[in-house]
């Protein structure tokens, strides 16, 4: 199900030039063209979020920004401004996010046969070190290695807590600062600084041979 909402040109062209905390104040209204622009100004973020907690599972990652997209347009009116609204929304995406794997976990524990495991690992199976769009290198050998280590570096990742592969997905892929992921994660600043520490010695030490090579 897609999020979408009508607007008329004038009154979109008058949301672009409004700031995030005067588009909240409207949408809280409710207000369709503010909500609209938060929308267009947000989702490609909360999908890119959510596309590398999902490792890459793109089918995934767009009903996750989705469905986030709606918790927020529903409780919105409950939004105290106490953070910027880019904080708050994020704090949305990692939630259902975090929400949707360990219900997926939960139903592997429940049908662990074989075939199904294999089925969904193959359909991570994709080179996810870029967002989508991107094209892969020509060469065979090339993308043969590239896949190698794809997986390599999902190994590894799978390998940290989930609390140290979160923060470290926001950290570098998503290029947030420190205060930015306390704030999303609800957690000290120097408990960040140590879990990323550790995800990064954890990453470094698992990526050994592909590093000194």
């Amino acid at each position: 199900m897609l999020v979408a909402v009508e607007i008329e040109s004038e009154d979109k062209e008058v949301s672009l030039f409004l700031n995030d905390e005067e588009l909240v104040s409207r949408a809280k209204a409710d207000d369709p063209e503010a909500t609209a622009e938060l929308i267009q100004r947000y989702y490609p973020k909360a999908y890119a979020i959510a596309y590398y907690l999902c490792s890459g599972q793109r089918d995934e990652a767009l009903d996750i920004a989705q469905e986030a997209f709606l918790k927020a347009i529903r409780n919105i009116k409950n939004f105290r401004m106490q953070s910027s609204f880019s904080t708050w929304f994020y704090r949305i995406v990692v939630n259902t996010t975090r929400d949707l794997l360990r219900q997926q976990r939960k139903n592997e524990l429940i049908f662990s046969s074989l075939d199904q495991k294999k089925t969904r690992y193959n359909e991570r199976d994709e080179i996810i070190s870029e967002p989508p769009g991107t094209k892969e290198a020509d060469n065979p050998m090339a993308i043969l290695i590239s896949k190698e280590l794809s997986q390599e570096v999902r190994n590894a990742m799978e390998s940290l807590s989930e609390k140290q592969r979160l923060i470290f997905q926001l950290k570098i892929f998503q290029q947030m600062s420190i205060r930015e992921i306390a704030q999303i994660m609800g957690i000290s600043e120097g408990t960040i600084k140590s879990h990323l520490f550790r995800a990064t010695q954890s990453l470094r030490d698992s990526l050994k041979g592909w590093i000194e090579t």
